[in-house]
């Protein structure tokens, strides 16, 4: 296929269609961003480098508790300390920001990607469609790297399909493709140039274009990509950073595909937890398989769509780490061919028994959003109480939309398209709804705001407090304490310094409390708090007049001044 001639018409057209797709994600990924604490394990670590970077105005290695913290390449932590020396201060708004605008930027593209192929409509829907994808709607709030893969992969897939497909200067188009893959390995290192690569491989293989890749113009690919993501890794080795670098490169990316020291999950992980974390629409994808009436472009989409899911699935699934959001990359494709089956369910050119499997499947989701409301107002107000108000509010609204989506089944509205607008408008209302009430009013079941500033009163003092083996909340604990706070790893090092001159303060896991007594004697802890699933306790030394102190009033006390 090539491309045609654009008028002024189709061109303003077009641009319209990006105002009001980028509106939505935009109204979908921006309220409330910043009215949710960060929630452990990922956020507080990456917000507390980013803070920590701040203070000593570094841009070369992220480091937490005043310690190297090579989890991740750079890009992030670029981002999120223009937004923040943009706004002077480092907040939940300003740490998530970038991502959110990374999520507006994936809505966009993908529209564009979908256009010379399938048309106007079916771009404007699978951009929507991304945009109320469950896991990019989350990740697009909240400080997760994944989602600069899929945007990454996005960008490239977008650009190699263009050459291949559409006729764009391949010299250029190499180029910016180039651009875009070292972009992606500076924000998750090596993954983010092999998916897009295995996608757009499989692509030309089973077109029968492997030809592009014989071109001296794929070259500018390399020197690009290696002049956007070389200069931080050079730099990282001439100032001495060696053991970063090989934390950042290797075991980050080699060592924990192959030989996981975490997240050990069995090969078949993906295959059901795909319909969870691409959820609602991959439960209608299968249902997109060899569409009736496509044309040359659609049949090409469609086949990039599926060996692109083949690709991301098949890749992941080999790893021994694997995690939900490895998924998102997957995102786009998924969107882009249920939005074929929709636009073709809209336009009533669907086979009678298609149309009633999607329709079935519209009822099923009808059925779970009733149950799901019916829960959330018979057991949230009883298990978790301060909920009681959101969680009605919520579940009324849910009730709601599945009983608009059950209503469309009846005799009469058996014509109409009112199961596929309610389901629609319940998914984008509910994203809405959590995003500025719910969600942050989990704040006192998942945050260690609370728990520290209170924290902070009873030891003001720098020195006088420590953890002991809490490695995985430290950079929630530094961040909202404003400080930074030992981590002790031993008994002997909890020994030594409980037992050192000066009043001293510990905090420890209460599943490690029994073996911890001799240490630190039979007196109660001065506070106790469950964060995130875990109870933690504050323990002083020679005085427990204070007693068990909970903490379930604290509102979001504005943060002393860093350090």
């Amino acid at each position: 296929m090539t491309t045609t001639d654009i008028g002024p018409a189709t061109k303003a057209a077009q641009w319209s269609d990006l105002a009001l797709v980028g509106l939505v994600a935009l109204l979908l990924f921006i309220p409330g961003l910043g009215a949710r604490d960060l929630w452990p394990p990922n956020e507080p670590n990456f917000a507390e480098a980013v803070s920590e970077m701040h203070a000593r105005d570094d841009y070369l290695v992220p480091v937490i508790n005043g310690a190297e913290f090579p989890e991740k390449p750079i890009l992030y932590y670029w981002l999120a300390l223009i937004s923040s020396h943009v706004t002077g201060s480092v907040s939940e708004l300003t740490l998530r920001l970038p991502l959110a605008a990374v999520g507006i930027a994936s809505v966009l593209v993908c529209y564009l990607l979908v256009l010379p192929y399938a048309g106007r409509a079916r771009a404007r829907l699978a951009a929507l469609l991304l945009a109320t994808t469950w896991s990019v709607y989350w990740t697009s709030r909240s400080i997760q790297m994944d989602l600069l893969v899929m945007f990454f992969t996005l960008c490239t897939t977008l650009i190699v399909t263009r050459i291949v497909d559409c006729g764009f200067p391949p010299w250029r188009g190499w180029a910016l493709a180039g651009i875009a893959a070292g972009l992606g390995f500076l924000s998750k290192g090596p993954v983010a140039i092999v998916v897009p690569s295995i996608c757009i491989l499989l692509y030309l293989a089973t077109t029968g274009k492997l030809g592009a890749l014989r071109s001296w113009s794929l070259t500018a690919a390399v020197a690009s990509c290696a002049a956007v993501a070389a200069p931080w890794y050079v730099a990282l080795y001439a100032t001495g950073h060696h053991e970063f670098l090989v934390e950042v490169l290797w075991r980050q990316n080699v060592t924990r595909y192959l030989e996981a020291w975490d997240h050990r999950r069995p090969w078949w992980y993906f295959l059901v937890h795909f319909w969870i974390v691409l959820a609602p629409w991959a439960a209608f994808a299968p249902l997109a398989l060899r569409l009736p009436g496509r044309d040359a472009g659609r049949r090409a989409l469609d086949r990039l769509c599926w060996v692109w899911i083949a690709g991301v699935v098949a890749f992941f699934s080999l790893s021994e780490c694997k995690r939900g959001p490895y998924l998102l990359p997957a995102a786009p494709a998924v969107a882009i061919l249920v939005a074929g089956l929709i636009e073709k369910l809209w336009n009533n050119e669907l086979s009678a028994r298609r149309r009633r499997a999607v329709l079935g499947l519209l009822l099923a989701h009808a059925i779970v959003l009733l149950a799901g409301g019916a829960w959330a107002l018979a057991r949230v107000p009883v298990v978790f109480p301060p909920l009681s108000w959101h969680a009605a509010a919520f579940g009324v609204l849910v009730i709601s939309g599945a009983a608009a989506m059950l209503i469309g089944f009846l005799p009469s509205m058996r014509a109409s398209r009112l199961p596929l607008k309610a389901f629609a408008g319940t998914i984008a209302i509910l994203y809405l709804m959590a995003s500025v009430s719910l969600v942050p009013a989990v704040d006192r079941y998942k945050s260690a705001r609370g728990f520290m500033a209170r924290l902070n009163e009873i030891a003001p003092r720098e020195g006088t407090l420590a953890l002991y083996r809490l490695q995985m909340r430290l950079g929630e604990y530094c961040f909202y304490g404003q400080r930074l706070i030992p981590n002790l790893e031993s008994e002997t090092q909890l020994r030594n310094y409980w037992h050192s001159p000066g009043a001293k303060f510990v905090v420890v896991d209460e599943k490690r409390l029994g073996d911890l007594r001799p240490i630190l004697g039979e007196a109660g802890p001065l506070m106790r708090q469950t964060i995130g699933g875990d109870t933690v306790l504050l323990f002083a030394t020679g005085d427990d007049r204070l007693g068990v102190a909970g903490l379930s009033q604290h509102p979001r006390e504005s943060l002393p001044v860093r350090r």
